[in-house]
C-alpha cells in the first residue's frame, strides 16, 4: 500500500538539527547475523520516485525475493515526495515515526551522519571493492562508510550534430576549444552552449571551478576557497559566455522545462552536461542528433552529476534487519535490475557491466564514473550553495565586479562556516 507520511514541515536546518541529536537510538548493532533465520524485524523503508519507479507497484517482487531469504523480516515500502522530502523526515523523526532505511543523495550524509543519526556501513559487505571509489567516496563523512550506492547520475556532455555541420565546427572538449567553437556556432544562428542560474551550483558554477583546478572550501573545510584565482576564472569564463551572448540569457534566472528551453528545441550546440542523464534528452531530441563526448576539462577534468543509495537510521528498532534489507539493495543482481527497469542511471557497481551493452551513449559514460563529482561533502552544503548563488547572478545579470562578488559571498559563506 502507498502512503506518504505527513507532518508539519519544521523551518530552520538548526532546528531541523536538534531534534535529530535528540532522536538516536544509543548504539544499536552494526551487521547482519550469517543466519538469516535469526534476523527479525519490521522495517520501514522510505524511497521515491526514481526515473519510472513512481509507484511501488515494483518493489513488491523484491520485497517477496528478500523474505524468501529473510522470513522473519516484514518491509512495510513507503513511496515518498522529494518536494520537502527533508522536512517530511525530520517531522517524522521528532515524532517518532522515523524510517528504517531511507534514500539519501550526498549532501545528507554529512548533516545526518554529524548528528549521529545514521548506523556505518563500512562492515555490511565485505565486496565495497566491487564500487566505484567515486561513488563510496560520495556516501562517505569522516572516513566511514554511511550510504550503500544505488545509482550514479552522470551529466553526460554531448554535442548537436546538426550545428556542428551546420557551423563547420568540431564538438569541444577543453575552455580553450570552446572558445574557438562559440563564435562560429553563434555565426550560425546557434547558442554554443548553456549556464543554469537556476540550478544546483553542483551542475553550474562547481562545474567550472573544478574544472578550473579550484575547491569551494579550503582542506580543512573552515573556510571559503572559491574566491581565489581558479574561482576567479571560472566566474571570468562563464561571464564572458554570457556577455558573448553564446548562451540563451533565459536560463540565467528561469528554471524552464526541458521542452521549452533552447537546448530541448535543439538550438544549442555543445552540452556541459545533460540533467540528470540522456535519458529524457532523447526523448525530445533525435538521438541521431547527439554526439557523446567527454567530460570538458581546463586544468582539471571534471564531469558533474550525483550518486543516490540508501541509509539505515540509528532510531530503528529494527537495525539489523534494515540492514539486511540495505545489504540486499546493494547486490549485483538487484542493481542490474534496477539500472535496467529505470533507464539513464549509471550503476555504482564495476561488476555490473551488461545493463547498456546495446547502447553506446550510455556505455561511453561508465568509461567517466571516477571524473564525476558530486558536490561539497559537508553539513552545511545546501546552505553555502544558497549564500554564494545570489552574488553569482550579481555578476551575471546586473554586471556585478567577478572578484568582489566572490569577496563577498566568502566573507558570508565564513561566516555561516
Amino acid at each position: 500500500m502507498e502512503r506518504i507520511t505527513a507532518g508539519k514541515a519544521i523551518a530552520g536546518v538548526a532546528t531541523a538539527m536538534v531534534l535529530l541529536a535528540a532522536c538516536g537510538n544509543g548504539d544499536p548493532e552494526v551487521g547482519v547475523s550469517n543466519d538469516p533465520e535469526d534476523v527479525s524485524g519490521d522495517v520501514v523503508f522510505w524511497t521515491y520516485p526514481l526515473s519510472t519507479l513512481e509507484k511501488t507497484d515494483w518493489w513488491e517482487e523484491h520485497v517477496e525475493k528478500f523474505q524468501d531469504e529473510y522470513p522473519n523480516v516484514n518491509v512495510d515500502v513507503v513511496m515518498q515526495s522529494f518536494q520537502g522530502r527533508e522536512e517530511a523526515l525530520v517531522t517524522a523523526i521528532s515524532g517518532g515515526n522515523a524510517p528504517d532505511v531511507v534514500y539519501f543523495n550526498p549532501d545528507f550524509i554529512p548533516k545526518y551522519a554529524d548528528e549521529d543519526v545514521l548506523l556505518p556501513l563500512d562492515d555490511l559487505r565485505d565486496d565495497w571493492d566491487a564500487f566505484a571509489d567515486s561513488s563510496l567516496e560520495a556516501m562517505t563523512w569522516e572516513d566511514t562508510l554511511y550510504g550503500a550506492p544505488l545509482l550514479m547520475q552522470y551529466q553526460n556532455p554531448y554535442c548537436d550534430t546538426e550545428i556542428l555541420e551546420a557551423a563547420d565546427v568540431e564538438c569541444p572538449t577543453t575552455w580553450d576549444e570552446l572558445r574557438d567553437f562559440a563564435p562560429q556556432v553563434k555565426d550560425a544562428g546557434y547558442y554554443a552552449t548553456e549556464y543554469n542560474g537556476t540550478s544546483t551550483l553542483n551542475h553550474s558554477f562547481y562545474i567550472y571551478l573544478w574544472q578550473a583546478g579550484g575547491e569551494v572550501l579550503n582542506e580543512d573545510q573552515t573556510e571559503a576557497a572559491f574566491n581565489g584565482p581558479e574561482g576567479l576564472e571560472a566566474m571570468e569564463f562563464i561571464k564572458e559566455m554570457v556577455d558573448e551572448e553564446w548562451v540563451p540569457r533565459e536560463n540565467l534566472s528561469v528554471d524552464e522545462t526541458l521542452e521549452q528551453s533552447e537546448r530541448g528545441q535543439g538550438n544549442v550546440g555543445y552540452i556541459n552536461g545533460a540533467d540528470p542523464d540522456l535519458g529524457k534528452t532523447r526523448q525530445i531530441l533525435d538521438p541521431d542528433r547527439i554526439q557523446t563526448i567527454e567530460p570538458m576539462s581546463n586544468v582539471e577534468q571534471v564531469a558533474s552529476g550525483s550518486v543516490g543509495g540508501w541509509s539505515v537510521l540509528n532510531t530503528s528498532d529494527s537495525p539489523e534487519a534494515a540492514q539486511a534489507w540495505v545489504k540486499y539493495l546493494s547486490e549485483a543482481e538487484f542493481i542490474e535490475d534496477f539500472i535496467t527497469e529505470t533507464g539513464g542511471y549509471l550503476p555504482p557497481r564495476e561488476d555490473v557491466v551488461d545493463v547498456y551493452q546495446d547502447d553506446t551513449q550510455m556505455a561511453d559514460a561508465m568509461d567517466y564514473v571516477d571524473d564525476v563529482r558530486v558536490g561539497v561533502m559537508h553539513p552545511q552544503s545546501r546552505e553555502i550553495i544558497d549564500t554564494i548563488r545570489p552574488h553569482i547572478q550579481d555578476v551575471l545579470l546586473e554586471g556585478a565586479d567577478p572578484q568582489e562578488a566572490l569577496d563577498a559571498a566568502a566573507q558570508e559563506v565564513n561566516a555561516l562556516l
